[in-house]
C-alpha cells in the first residue's frame, strides 16, 4: 500500500492523533474501591521526536488499559499522566514537578537528554524514572532509574561486531570504511563515541572515517555528505528527521552505502520509508531488543497486534507501519505494568508506593507465559539496564519489510 503522509505534515497529523492524551491517559473515573496508581509520563507529543514517541505514547496508554480491564493487578487502577515537553528541554523539570504534584509514583522518560537532565531529581525524590530511551549517564552510577532497553554503546559494539561475520557485503582484504552524522544529543555522542573507539581497537576490521554531530534542527547535510561519501556503513542516529534528511541527500549526490541504524531507527521505519523510498535503505541493517511485527511465537508480538486492533482499529495499520514505536513501546510498558504487578503482590495495594516499585524492580525477571521464546533479563544492584539481547534485521526492498537476519538472539557484549 502507497502511504501518502510525508514529513512536512507528519507532526500535524500526530498531534491530532494525540488530543485526547494532552494530559490525562487511561481516563475516566476510577471503579469504586480500586486504588489508583498514578504512572507519570514526560513525553514529546508535538516536537522533532514526535515521529518516533507518538506510536509508544499510545502503546503506554494501551498497555495500561489493558491491565485495567483485564484486572490484572487486582484492586488496583492505572491511571497514566502525561506531560508534553515538546523535545523543549527546559520543560523538563517543570514537567516532573507537575507530574510529582499531581501523585505521580513513578515516571516515565523516553528521551535521552530527559533523564539526564531529571536523574538528581529522581534522587533527591526517590521516585523511579522509567526510562525507555536513554544513555549510560543515567544508570551510571546506579540509582533510582531504570532503563527498560539497551544502551546504546552496547549495542554499537554488538552490531559491529556481527556484521564482520555474517554481513555479505562486508568488504574482503580491507578495513571496512566506516562513519556517523547525526544531530548532537546524548544517544548520538554515546554512539560516536563508542564506535570510533571500537573501530580503533579493530583496525583489521574497521577504519573511522569521522563521526559528525550537527545542532539540534540542522537541515543541510552537504559537508558530512562528502565527508562520508566513500564510507561502506554509516550510522544513523534516533531523531527521524534528521536520518531522513542525511539519508536523501547523501543519495541525492549518487552515493551509497549500508545505514546502520541501532534499534531507534526501527521506531521511525515509516517516516523515513515514506521520505527516502526502499531504494536509499534496501539493506540496512538494525537491530531490536523486540521481535518485528510479524515473526511469529513470541506472546507479547500477538497481544500487541491484539489490543492494537482492538483498542485502535482506525490507526493500527498506520502504527504498525509507523515502526516498532507502538510495539517496542508495548513491550517497556508491559514490564514496568508486571514489576508495579509484582510490587502490589508484595505489600499489598494500600501500599503500593516508590519503594515498592523501586524494590519490586531490582527484584524483577522476565518469564512466564507472555515471555516465551525471549531470552531472562533482569536488573540488579548494580545494573540498571534490563534487556541483554538484540535481534538484528535487514530492510528488505524485495520484502518491502524488516526481515530477521540474525539466527535468533545475540547477547549484547559490553563496550
Amino acid at each position: 500500500m502507497k502511504h501518502a503522509w510525508r514529513p512536512a505534515i507528519t507532526l500535524v497529523l500526530l498531534a491530532l492523533l494525540c488530543l485526547p492524551y494532552l494530559c490525562l491517559g487511561c481516563g475516566g473515573e476510577e471503579p469504586s474501591g480500586r486504588v489508583v496508581i498514578r504512572i507519570g509520563q514526560i513525553t514529546d507529543f508535538t516536537g522533532i521526536s514526535a515521529p518516533s514517541l507518538v506510536p509508544l505514547n499510545s502503546a503506554v496508554e494501551d498497555v495500561a488499559r489493558y491491565f485495567n480491564e483485564h484486572e490484572m493487578i487486582p484492586g488496583a487502577q492505572l491511571k497514566v499522566i502525561s506531560y508534553n515537553e515538546m523535545s523543549d528541554y527546559s520543560r523538563d523539570i517543570p514537567g516532573y514537578e507537575k507530574l510529582k504534584e499531581q501523585g505521580a509514583q513513578l515516571i516515565i522518560t523516553l528521551l535521552p537528554t530527559t533523564g539526564e537532565i531529571l536523574k538528581p531529581y529522581s534522587e533527591k525524590d526517590h521516585i523511579p524514572l522509567t526510562a525507555l530511551g536513554g544513555s549510560t549517564p543515567l544508570i551510571t552510577p546506579p540509582g533510582w532509574q531504570f532503563w527498560f532497553n539497551c544502551p546504546p554503546a552496547n549495542e554499537a559494539v554488538t552490531l559491529l561486531e556481527w556484521l564482520t561475520q555474517n554481513d555479505p557485503g562486508f568488504p574482503q582484504g580491507r578495513p571496512a570504511k566506516i562513519g556517523l552524522a547525526a544531530w548532537d544529543a546524548p544517544f548520538q555522542k554515546e554512539l560516536k563515541a563508542t564506535a570510533e573507539a571500537y573501530c580503533k581497537a579493530h583496525s583489521d576490521q574497521y577504519y573511522w572515517v569521522g563521526g559528525y554531530l550537527t545542532p539540534i534542527g540542522s537541515v543541510t547535510w552537504a559537508g558530512e555528505v562528502e565527508k562520508l561519501k566513500d564510507c561502506d556503513y554509516i550510522l544513523r542516529g534516533a531523531i527521524a528527521q534528521a536520518t531522513a534528511g542525511f539519508c536523501k541527500q547523501y543519495a541525492d549526490k549518487g552515493y551509497n552505502t549500508t545505514y546502520l541504524g541501532m534499534s531507534a531507527m526501527t521506531s521511525f521505519k515509516g517516516f523515513i520509508l515514506d521520505y527516502c523510498g526502499w531504494d536509499i535503505l534496501d539493506g540496512a541493517y538494525s537491530d531490536s531488543v523486540c521481535p518485528w511485527w510479524t515473526e511469529e511465537g513470541f506472546a507479547l508480538v500477538d497481544l500487541a497486534k491484539q489490543v492494537l486492533n482492538e483498542y485502535r482499529a482506525g490507526e493500527a495499520e498506520e502504527l504498525i507501519h509507523s515502526g516498532t514505536g507502538y510495539l517496542g513501546g508495548f513491550h517497556n510498558m508491559f514490564e514496568i505494568c508486571q514489576v508495579i504487578q509484582q510490587a502490589v503482590d508484595t505489600v499489598g495495594v494500600d501500599n503500593f508506593d516508590s519503594q515498592a516499585f523501586y524494590d519490586a524492580a531490582l527484584a524483577y525477571r522476565t518469564g512466564g507465559e507472555y515471555w516465551v521464546n525471549y531470552p531472562e533479563w533482569s536488573f540488579g544492584p548494580d545494573k540498571r539496564f534490563l534487556a541483554d539481547n538484540i535481534r538484528v534485521y535487514e530492510w528488505s526492498k524485495e520484502a518491502g519489510d524488516l526481515v530477521v537476519a540474525s539466527d535468533g538472539w545475540i547477547t549484547l557484549k559490553s563496550p
